[in-house]
């Protein structure tokens, strides 16, 4: 229960530093990490903010001021927020998770001089409850898988008998089960899959003293393909695009190694996903995200996320500034020019892409969708080919700015030495 703060870190000298400094909370991952980037390349005073020592975005050398917040209650937090911004002189935020932008939502009038520039709490709850985006979605004739809402167990064989199997898992809305679930000792999964009814009718029963239910939803063939948006006032400034070429866990999860699409494709898909986004009178930055079989050319939507993303390395390298459109509009009410974008690269998570290689040729027991077929040679050859492509880039390593992925490393090898111990 402490605000404890680090060493004050210093610019580089061919950085201005910005009139309107900024604080990023949440700087653990590779998401607050490259924002930090981000602004700090373009001459913006960032004041990170991590929520344990050793988050990487701390160690950037674009950080002008950093801070460790962890374990405060909400009027810890608050207070220390308005001290680090009398003391910084920042004037706006930007943060990473829905968490933190719901707490921001709710607490934005008692913080002083400092405006928050996340989603409004209106447009959160739109996209964070699935049932919600997918009726939005089919409005504007976007495809959504075939979903079950239970609202009790025993209605659970009126659905059984018109389910294919594999099925997956996934909650209409996470945070509102989190609390109520950890106080029952309920484990809350993002996605699970099962494949047989036994399966279901079991994992099903668990969640009887909650008495909420994941939605029950059917498995689509293919990759994910996400699509991003940054809205201001009914108008997209700015888009990119991706594919997911390995994911975590192997059989679908999020981004290990992903790659940039030119905006020449997709482009129907992609009016669609602004007319989804639209619809919900969005804001801001925004992911949607399909998974795209290339064999039947389907893309079915899977959520949208209104924040900013785990892959969010790629857009950086790319040279799609997301957060850099933030701050300018809606921080200091400019449009700022957009350059062109570098559509022929990919990144990587290099530590996950090793863990995913060891799964699939050492543990293939794990991989839970059984239809899916993994080559170990295949995957063998493009972790390791891959560091000798010039188009590959890293979430956490730039050679500009290498001392995260260092001391992340550094981190990780403290880790195994303290489990070997």
């Amino acid at each position: 229960m402490q605000a404890h703060k680090e060493k004050e870190g210093t610019l580089s000298t061919n950085v201005p530093a910005s009139e309107a400094p900024v604080i990023v909370y949440g700087v653990d991952t590779q998401i607050g990490l490259n924002i930090i980037r981000e602004l700090g390349k373009r001459g913006v005073k960032v004041i990170a903010i991590g929520k344990k020592p050793g988050a990487v975005g701390l160690y950037s050398r674009y950080v002008h001021q950093r801070h460790v917040l962890n374990n405060l209650q909400e009027e810890e937090r608050i207070q220390a927020l308005n001290d680090i911004q009398a003391q910084s002189g920042a004037r706006f935020l930007l943060c990473v998770s829905e968490d933190d932008i719901l707490f921001f939502n709710l607490v934005a009038t008692r913080l002083t001089g400092l405006t928050p520039l996340v989603p409004g709490l209106d447009e959160m709850a739109k996209v964070l409850d699935k049932q919600q985006t997918m009726t939005a979605a089919e409005a504007v004739g976007i495809e959504v898988p075939r979903s079950f809402q239970l609202d009790a167990y025993e209605k659970l064989e009126e659905i059984i008998g018109g389910l294919r199997f594999p099925a997956i898992l996934k909650w209409a809305n996470p945070h509102d089960v989190m609390k109520p679930a950890g106080n029952l000792g309920i484990k809350i999964e993002k996605l699970r899959y099962v494949y047989s009814a036994d399966e279901l009718r079991q994992v099903m029963a668990g969640f009887i003293p909650l008495g909420h239910y994941p939605l029950i939803q059917e498995y689509c063939a293919g990759h994910g393909l996400g699509q991003f948006f940054f809205i201001h006032k009914g108008q997209d400034l700015l888009r990119f695009q991706h594919r997911r070429i390995h994911e975590w866990p192997p059989e679908g999860g999020y981004s290990s190694l992903c790659e940039a699409i030119p905006l020449t494709q997709f482009q129907a898909l992609q009016e669609k996903s602004l007319a989804l986004l639209r619809a919900l009178n969005w804001t801001g930055v925004a992911m949607v995200e399909y998974r795209y079989d290339p064999k039947e050319n389907r893309a079915v939507l899977m959520e949208i996320n209104g924040r900013f993303w785990g892959s969010y390395p790629l857009a950086y390298h790319a040279n799609a500034p997301f957060a850099w459109f933030s701050y300018q509009v809606l921080g200091l009410g400019k449009t700022p020019r957009q350059e062109p974008l570098n559509e022929h690269i990919r990144c990587r998570n290099l530590l996950v892409e090793l863990k995913r290689l060891y799964r699939i040729c050492f543990r293939a027991d794990l991989i839970q969708d059984k239809s899916r077929h993994f080559s170990r040679l295949a995957t063998f050859a493009r972790v390791f080919t891959d560091f000798f492509s010039p188009s590959t880039r890293y979430y956490l390593f730039d050679w500009r700015d290498p001392k995260p992925a260092m001391m992340d490393l550094l981190g990780m090898l403290k880790k195994l030495l303290r489990i070997g111990g």
